[in-house]
């Protein structure tokens, strides 16, 4: 069997970083004065701020992942330029390997991170050389603005721009704005339903450009209507992998898919949210209901509704913020005309099955659980930019089927694995997912925790 592997230096630091953790040595009993045992009785921290403050304790500079990280950084007087090597193998397109600097950009009056700048260049034998550009930009602890260009020789291509506030004018809606044109050479199709095969897979791109707008309205404490409009003209063509494409392997589905159609959708939700952060939970509960509509009335080509059940719960063992259990499960399913397979639930890695390639399961609904263990290996405050080190075992589990009613447990996919990060404050997250099941094993690198 090929086995598929990711070698990046950001999975090497974090694993030496967890082979030098060495136990606290034992102290010699004495008996305690009384501070001491004002100490030793010290309640263990009960309320969200009393964990995050435990969370947030600082530690030496001098740690091992401290001085891997030194003697790879590059101090410049805007802040430090750390270049990582980056090779990966994805299940869709193959091994790509190349060179991803992060630039770190500080505030010379405060010394903080105000941005991020990750710009990469990298070659795979179907897209050949792409080139992107990466921008994060952080105007507080809570506001972020993403600005992303991209380029392959091959197929893909990406202008995207987007804007989150959990403040808007000083208040507590939160609002997020995106637009983008983007086509991606990535997913794949295999058929209808869950006993869909393996072999049946044909390539095809994707084509998307629009915008989105979201809001969240707050009505009591935690509980919000979330707003969510969108508006994107999606057509598929030829995917950049020969052996293969949607065209020759599925006739039937090829037409409605190449012609270019307008999605003009509407959601509305009602969300509950205590987590601590909206893209570095660690403590909280997030759930919601909600109802997607389309409607030909107002400029969408097709009639639907798309239901979605979600919760996602984040559990601090002894609440001490170094072991947090994440849980995610999640009910999709439409109703109304049938939509091209692109617009239509997926499970994949990208999707909840980090196992399988994009696009692997494709049906009008779909079931998704996952639970992942997030312990934190070290805490390095360096340069106030890479701050922690994490590692996850997960167990990802799901499944797709034409109607509620067909939901059947034996239809249930597994996939395993295990995901190394590090978390870079305010708010992003580096991780190498390494997953394996039914479908064979599967590496992915990405930007932000998967759920």
């Amino acid at each position: 069997m090929h086995k598929k592997l990711p070698i990046l230096a950001l999975a090497l630091a974090f694993l030496c970083a967890a082979a030098q953790a060495q136990p606290p040595k034992k102290r010699k009993l004495v008996k305690p004065g009384p501070k001491a045992k004002e100490e030793l009785v010290k309640r263990e921290p009960r309320t969200k701020e009393d964990i995050l403050k435990t969370v947030d304790r600082p530690v030496p500079k001098d740690g091992l992942l401290a001085r891997i990280l030194s003697a790879i950084t590059i101090d410049t007087p805007n802040g430090p330029i750390i270049p990582f090597p980056v090779v990966d193998s994805s299940k869709d397109l193959g091994p790509s390997f190349g060179i991803m600097p992060v630039i770190a950009i500080r505030d010379r009056k405060t010394n903080d991170i105000k941005s991020v700048i990750v710009p990469s260049a990298n070659y795979n034998q179907n897209l050949r050389t792409t080139l992107t550009y990466r921008h994060y930009i952080f105007p507080d602890e809570k506001r972020y603005f993403i600005l992303r260009a991209s380029r392959s020789e091959r197929v893909e291509r990406e202008l995207m721009s987007y804007y989150y506030t959990p403040n808007v004018f000083s208040s507590d809606f939160r609002f997020s704005l995106e637009a983008k044109h983007w086509v991606t050479g990535k997913p794949s199709f295999y058929g209808l339903g869950i006993n869909s095969k393996r072999g049946d897979k044909a390539n095809y791109s994707l084509q998307m450009t629009g915008e989105e707008i979201i809001l969240d309205v707050p009505l009591i404490k935690n509980l919000f209507l979330n707003f969510n409009h969108s508006f994107f003209a999606k057509r598929i063509g030829p995917g950049p992998v020969d052996n293969g494409q949607v065209k020759e392997l599925f006739p039937e589905f090829y037409p409605a898919a190449a012609e270019a159609h307008n999605f003009h959708t509407n959601r509305f939700s009602l969300v509950y949210d205590d987590t601590d952060h909206p893209f570095l939970p660690k403590i909280g509960t997030y759930a919601s209901a909600s109802v997607l509509y389309s409607n030909k009335a107002l400029g969408s080509d097709y009639e639907y509704r798309t239901y979605s059940f979600q919760a996602k719960n984040y559990y601090n063992y002894k609440e001490e913020g170094r072991f947090v259990t994440a849980v995610h499960y999640l009910l999709q399913f439409q109703k109304g005309d049938t939509l091209p397979f692109f617009a239509m639930p997926q499970l994949g890695e990208s999707t909840g099955m980090r196992m399988a390639g994009d696009g692997r399961f494709t049906d009008r609904g779909k079931f998704v659980f996952t639970i992942e263990e997030r312990i934190t290996l070290s805490k390095t405050p360096f340069y106030k930019f890479i701050s922690e080190t994490e590692i996850a075992p997960f167990l990802d589990v799901g499944t797709v089927f034409s109607k509620v009613s067909g939901f059947r447990a034996r239809d249930l996919k597994y996939g395993p694995g295990i995901s190394a990060r590090l978390v870079i404050r305010p708010q992003l997250v580096a991780t190498v997912d390494l997953a394996y099941g039914s479908e064979g094993t599967n590496a992915i690198i990405r930007i932000g925790y998967p759920f």
